[in-house]
């Protein structure tokens, strides 16, 4: 005779599929423990209490295939044989200011300047010019109708002489001629 209380004699139904299959999930979870990194470990957690656990290999780092820092090693050459001579390359490194055109920026000399106000000016639209040759250029421009400020790539003499336009300062820019025998 059977007990009234259980199902065991019928077929399972949906209500008790889902429930064994909910126990059967919590009890692989709780039996399952993840694996460490090195020896690391929770402080709760000890070899007694938790069992052994997995460690993962520490990652190889790659050897270089070119050690860096170190000379190369010649070819060796018999005591005997011709020595022949590779030709090193030579490293010319070009600059823009090889290749591009410089430019010449002319103060034009005016009645009309105050000379504190064109020197001041000057010095602060282009820096590497020092008050001393602020003052230079000034009283050449007076004096002769033009004098060069400086020497600078296309485009920083177009900054230059927009900037000193700005401040009622005339300037023009000029292409400088490289001493080729012509002019540009």
């Amino acid at each position: 005779s059977a007990c009234p209380d259980t199902d065991f004699g019928r077929p399972p139904n949906k209500m008790s599929k889902t429930l064994v299959l909910a126990l059967l999930l919590v009890a692989t979870a709780t039996a399952w423990s993840p694996p460490t990194l090195g020896n690391f470990r929770p402080a709760q957690c000890n070899q007694a209490t938790c069992g052994p656990r997995a460690q993962l290999a520490s990652p190889q780092i790659a050897k270089p295939k070119v050690e860096v820092g170190n000379p190369m090693k010649q070819p060796s050459t018999a005591p005997g044989a011709p020595k022949t001579s590779t030709p090193k390359p030579k490293l010319a490194k070009k600059t823009q200011d090889d290749e591009a055109p410089m430019y010449k920026v002319i103060l034009l000399g005016d009645p009309e300047y105050e000379q504190s106000h064109v020197v001041t000016q000057i010095t602060k639209v282009i820096p590497s010019v020092k008050k001393e040759e602020a003052t230079r250029c000034y009283v050449e421009a007076q004096m002769m109708g033009t004098s060069v400020i400086i020497t600078v790539t296309e485009e920083h003499a177009e900054h230059y002489v927009q900037q000193l336009k700005r401040q009622q300062i005339y300037a023009k820019m000029e292409k400088e001629s490289r001493g080729g025998g012509g002019s540009d």
